[in-house]
């Protein structure tokens, strides 16, 4: 499935960068410390946001397929960097989701809740092969 966001300036901001998504609109933006004005999450924000949000999305519609007993779910994300393993000079991203269920919920119910997790979309795109391409386009 193709996907298209748009990102652009908004007009008489030094970062804040407007994000159209369909009919959607979102801010990004960096902290007052960087420049910015703080005028919403920073990119790495978002993506971890996004990587929540497609969790929990996730298990919410396996969770009704499985008739589970899932009265709600919260993900938390977060991004830490810790010494390579294999290269001492570099550092590498850390990112862990902390998943939290209520629900009368089986333990077999809670593996599987960790194993489906791992099955979103955007956890996959975080994790899986890709390929990453920018293309620079000359606008008069």
């Amino acid at each position: 499935m193709n996907k298209t966001v748009t990102v652009s300036l908004v007009p008489g901001q030094t970062y804040q960068q407007q994000i159209v998504a369909g009919s959607h609109t979102v801010l990004a933006d960096v902290d007052t410390a960087s420049g910015g004005a703080n005028g919403g999450p920073d990119p790495k924000e978002l993506a971890l946001g996004a990587l929540g949000a497609c969790t929990a999305m996730t298990l919410i519609m396996v969770a009704a397929r499985r008739k589970w007993n899932l009265q709600s779910v919260s993900v938390t994300v977060t991004l830490t960097d810790e010494a390579d393993p294999n290269d001492k000079t570099r550092r590498i991203a850390v990112i862990t989701e902390d998943v939290s269920v209520k629900g009368q919920l089986s333990a077999q119910e809670l593996a599987d809740i960790k194993a489906t997790a791992a099955k979103c979309p955007v956890y996959k795109l975080f994790e899986g092969p890709k390929r990453l391409e920018t293309n620079v386009i000359s606008v008069p």
